[in-house]
């Protein structure tokens, strides 16, 4: 089982938890235990970069937060988790029951969250076989004998070695081969951190936030999304107000075209294309506490 956790502001917990890996605005920490892969997204440095923050939220299947101080910090990640329903793994200093009430939690001892994590069985696709395949792009870079070697996660279907993908852009792709963890894999299912190396692409032709699919994947700009708000702190969403869209590796300037409160329908303009589709989720950042305050999916 692939396990992908995140931990928004306790680098230490990541550091007991897995060995150190790649980095660019998230840090990866991998670790192996029991035939199970943790991999473990910290952002890098979430106050000039508050965007990382919630790519890692988006990303994991569980959430792990630090209870030692149960402040503004603490309030606005316990607050998203709320708003994405993610599973959270609260750590055991102090008592949480009260303010976590309706959400999907359990406390834990620091020496005990590897088993803690393994213990859960997360919502996989079911059926992967027959859903289409489609890899999450977070890092790219040329390697010598190699050629384009891409970084990501397994979002849906299996991904084999020899596969033609289409990227995003419309061009195909062929995976020459498969790495997790290291080591050689001839293919890797939901949830997997893989580096594919790809033949009729070049590195520069792949950004964060790309996406590689067995099916055509169209770049849009304009999207209709059902959209929920946080019931505390809520926003004033009107024409013209701008805001940071963020959608797993994906992020990018919005302006809000029209919003239907009563419906909770929106409408956003973004600034740049991006690989999104009818189905896909993402969550609004505002400039004030809490910064993440709506997600939503497109309709």
């Amino acid at each position: 089982m692939h396990y992908i956790v995140a931990v928004p502001y306790d680098l230490s917990i990541a550091e007991s938890i897995g060995k150190k890996g790649s980095e660019n605005s998230i840090m990866f920490f991998n670790r192996k235990e029991e035939g199970n892969t943790i991999v473990c997204l910290v952002p890098s440095n979430p106050e000039d970069k508050f965007h990382s923050v919630a790519e890692t939220l988006m990303l994991a299947d569980q959430v792990i937060i630090d209870t030692k101080n149960i402040d503004s910090v603490f309030g606005e990640v316990l607050v998203a988790a709320k708003l994405l329903k993610k599973r959270v793994i609260f750590t055991s200093e102090n008592e949480v029951g009260a303010i976590a009430k309706g959400m999907d939690y359990e406390v834990s001892d620091r020496d005990v969250l590897v088993e803690r994590i393994i213990r859960y069985q997360p919502q996989k696709v079911k059926e992967q076989e027959n859903q289409k395949t489609v890899v999450l792009i977070d890092k790219v870079f040329p390697v010598k004998g190699v050629g384009t070697v891409a970084l990501g996660f397994v979002k849906s279907g299996i991904v084999h070695v020899h596969d033609t993908l289409r990227h995003n852009s419309g061009k195909e792709v062929f995976v020459r081969s498969i790495q997790s963890q290291d080591v050689d894999v001839d293919e890797a299912e939901v949830g997997t951190r893989v580096g594919l190396a790809l033949k009729n692409v070049e590195y520069d032709e792949i950004d964060k936030g790309d996406i590689l699919s067995s099916e055509t994947f169209n770049n849009i700009e304009d999207i209709s999304a059902k959209l929920e708000m946080t019931d505390i702190w809520e926003e004033d969403i009107s024409e013209g107000r701008r805001y940071e869209l963020v959608s797993n590796f994906i992020v990018c300037d919005a302006e809000v075209k029209n919003f239907d409160k009563s419906t909770g329908t929106i409408s956003l303009s973004l600034v740049k294309k991006v690989p999104l589709a009818k189905g896909d989720t993402f969550v609004l950042v505002r400039s004030r506490m809490p910064r993440i305050f709506a997600c939503g999916e497109v309709l």
